[in-house]
């Protein structure tokens, strides 16, 4: 951890992690098959609010108002978001590797 680092970090458990999906995705099932379930990933996404990521299914006809909500474009969005839902930080699909950067540069 840089020492400037604790100065200007956000404090994570106000954030919430949300992924977004599709049963059909190849990449999205890599994403949670292999990704979300590494160590490291789980250790770096522990600090939010939950202490983990909310899967959102966006083919499921309740949850189809999030694509254009949150103008999600592709597969799987990972998105990071304060409580009023306003998306601070957000990529798409993701080695363990980039995801641990994406989720401890915040």
């Amino acid at each position: 951890a840089h020492v400037f680092g604790v100065f200007r970090m956000k404090k994570k458990g106000k954030y919430q992690v949300v992924v977004f999906t599709t049963d059909w995705c190849p990449h999205c099932t890599h994403m949670r098959d292999h990704v979300w379930t590494e160590g490291n990933v789980i250790d770096a996404v522990k600090s939010y609010h939950n202490e983990g990521p909310a899967f959102v299914v966006c083919n499921k006809p309740q949850n189809r108002h999030f694509v254009t909500e949150f103008d999600i474009e592709k597969y799987p969005t990972v998105v990071i978001m304060d409580e009023d839902h306003n998306i601070e930080k957000k990529a798409n699909n993701m080695s363990p590797e980039d995801l641990v950067l994406f989720l401890e540069d915040f």
